[in-house]
């Protein structure tokens, strides 16, 4: 198999696209019911050699089907496919209603398209917090439904991506299906807290590393900003002097954010309630909030991604994302383990071929 056709659901600002694209999967199709996002992913396709040229579908998934994606992409094959349903009904920031959440059945339709297309293998991502919801209950069924049948062997490892040298602290689970009946094997990780006993790898990556270049933000969207999306919140004197008051960590206790510190990872990037939207935490140095592009930066978003819209559109596109970087360096585990691929992952390499100069 010399390309590894991906087809993309819940695809979002495109972080789990990019990071797949630019291991070497050739994205075939892509597939989101947020008409901002879809923009994002027409916006950012060919810029890259590794960014392929390929239908996005706006529908939701609920109406998706094998026949209708067929009609996208016509006689190509589908050889993986890969997406994280909204997490917000399994979050431990949210109110937790699991399956009794609308948004909690996505998964089962990720699961109906699964068993439509029968592909080699799949990855399903979402927030740690469904391991314990329901008591265990939804985690173990999760393995039953993803199997299909018993067709695909499931592996499920949870992972902290500031281990692998992403400037954010966010835990998440990825459950990986193949065809091949093979448990995958957990990746070890890259970078760990400095003084830590495994010193012999690269200590995280953090905060000031990756925002000590960007210059203070705008705060008009019809402005001409600095980069996409670099655009500030207008705070009131009263929210200023309470930012500037808070020490390095501590929450603020009106708008529930936190004051990053900058010799440590961000906190985890969130999107909100769909009532409004997400707020990116404090700047370390600054008496504002960081704004979408630094938010997109501690996600590992290279500058040169476009993002569609404004202010909460893009904040909900970014903290709904899996960090390309670490997208990337999953996607290179994946092609070693299921696909027979015989290159060695390689982080140096996806943050050059991704711009990351921030991280360098």
């Amino acid at each position: 198999m010399s390309k590894i056709n991906t087809l993309g659901l819940f695809s979002g600002g495109g972080g789990l696209d990019l990071g797949f694209s630019v291991a070497g999967f050739n994205t075939i199709f892509s597939s989101d019911i947020d008409s901002y996002s879809c923009e994002t992913l027409s916006l950012n396709q060919n810029k890259k050699n590794y960014l392929s040229k390929h239908p996005v579908l706006c529908e939701d998934i609920n109406s998706l089907s094998y026949k209708r994606i067929k009609k996208e992409i016509g006689t190509q094959d589908i050889d993986f496919i890969i997406g994280g349903p909204p997490c917000q009904a399994f979050s431990v920031f949210g109110k937790r209603k699991g399956l009794n959440d609308p948004r909690g059945n996505l998964v089962y339709e990720y699961a109906r398209i699964i068993k439509e297309i029968e592909p080699e293998g799949f990855l399903f991502e979402n927030v740690a917090g469904l391991k314990t919801i329901h008591d265990g209950t939804l985690y173990s069924e999760l393995f039953e439904t993803l199997s299909i049948g018993g067709k695909y062997a499931i592996s499920a490892h949870e992972y902290e991506v500031a281990d692998f040298g992403i400037p954010q602290f966010r835990r998440r689970v990825f459950f990986i299906g193949t065809k091949k009946n093979k448990a995958i094997p957990q990746m070890d990780a890259t970078h760990t807290p400095p003084n830590s006993v495994f010193n012999a790898h690269k200590p995280f990556n953090t905060v000031s590393s990756i925002l000590a270049d960007l210059p203070t933000p705008i705060t008009d969207w019809k402005g001409e900003p600095y980069i996409n999306g670099h655009v500030g919140r207008k705070h009131s004197q009263r929210i200023i002097d309470r930012y500037d008051s808070l020490s390095f960590g501590e929450r603020d206790h009106k708008t529930r954010i936190n004051k990053l510190n900058p010799e440590r990872p961000s906190f985890t990037i969130i999107v909100g309630s769909d009532a409004g939207g997400g707020k990116g935490h404090v700047h370390p140095f600054e008496p504002r909030e960081v704004t979408p592009r630094e938010s997109a930066r501690i996600q590992t978003f290279p500058d040169w991604w476009e993002f569609y819209g404004t202010g909460r559109h893009i904040i909900r596109q970014v903290g709904n994302a899996v960090p390309p970087l670490f997208a990337g360096i999953l996607a290179q585990h994946i092609a070693k383990e299921v696909f027979n691929k015989r290159n060695k992952p390689n982080l140096d390499k996806l943050i050059d071929k991704l711009d990351l100069g921030y991280l360098q």
